[in-house]
């Protein structure tokens, strides 16, 4: 889990949403060239709010509602600047940053989130700090409740949220029969440098998407790959499996974040003591 590169302002978002409002049919694009000055409005609001950490009090706006359909036909067709808008986000990526679901580290990203719902707000349909890269499992769960009734956030902003570089995501292995093989159970754990109200919005994040359960269901398929894995390397002449296992953890930690849970579960298969019983039956 690590935090999204925010799509660069040349050209600006503002003429992003332009070009892709000039490709509607005539009457949604009179309908918003006669709004363009409450968009552009609302776009410098939501920079503002993200800016300075108060997404959470950004409010509906009630003149978006007359265009409310216009709006979000913005995104709802496939013009070739939506396309292009789309795929410069995913491009905006660190290498391989994207073979997971931002939000989830389980999948490949296969849609875009509205952090904001494009039904409350619709002017936010196309802006490029709304549309996070996320699987569709993650996209439907969090669906448009992202606010708690007493108006916490209830999931991390992928573009704006600093993950802390910390381990807080933690797994215990299970040793079971030859059937099952090799489990795990994963827990959080918030380390004393992460503070109260940014160790309430990860643990929201992770409850709300069910993660932990997410990760627990995978994992014997995982573990059983990566000793797969082992075998190979050791067959192959390879001298220190657990070496071995540990840098790959390492690199993935680089790439994914500090919890990556197959990271972490990399991590907890090479310095487990029985490593070695289990690749002698992998």
């Amino acid at each position: 889990m690590k935090r999204l590169t925010p799509l660069g302002d040349d050209p600006a978002y503002i003429d992003r949403y332009v070009a892709i409002r000039n490709q509607k049919r005539l009457a949604v694009r009179n309908q918003l060239v006669a709004a363009h000055p409450f968009v552009e409005e609302r776009y410098d609001k939501l920079d503002e709010a993200i800016a300075a950490d108060t997404l959470r009090l950004m409010e509906v706006d009630g003149r978006a509602a007359p265009i409310g359909d216009a709006l979000r036909a913005c995104y709802g067709g496939s013009t070739q600047p939506l396309k292009d808008l789309k795929k410069a986000i995913t491009a905006a990526q660190p290498k391989r940053l994207l073979k997971y679901c931002p939000m989830c580290g389980t999948t490949i990203h296969s849609t875009f989130d509205h952090y904001l719902p494009a039904v409350r707000f619709p002017e936010f349909s196309v802006h490029p700090l709304n549309l996070i890269p996320c699987c569709s499992k993650c996209n439907s769960t969090k669906n448009d409740d992202w606010l708690t009734p007493a108006g916490r956030r209830q999931y991390l902003h992928a573009f704006s949220d600093e993950i802390p570089d910390a381990t807080f995501v933690t797994v215990t292995l299970h040793e079971g029969d030859v059937m099952t093989g090799v489990g795990a159970s994963f827990s959080l754990v918030r380390p004393n440098e992460i503070e109260a109200s940014t160790w309430v919005l990860i643990k929201s994040h992770f409850d709300r998407l069910h993660l932990l359960e997410r990760y627990a269901e995978l994992s014997n398929d995982e573990i059983a790959e990566m000793l797969s894995d082992c075998r190979i390397f050791l067959d192959s002449g390879g001298p220190d499996v657990r070496q071995f296992l540990g840098h790959c953890a390492q690199e993935r930690f680089g790439i994914h974040g500090r919890n990556h849970w197959r990271a972490v579960l990399m991590q907890a298969l090479a310095e487990h003591e029985n490593l070695d019983s289990w690749l002698e039956v992998a």
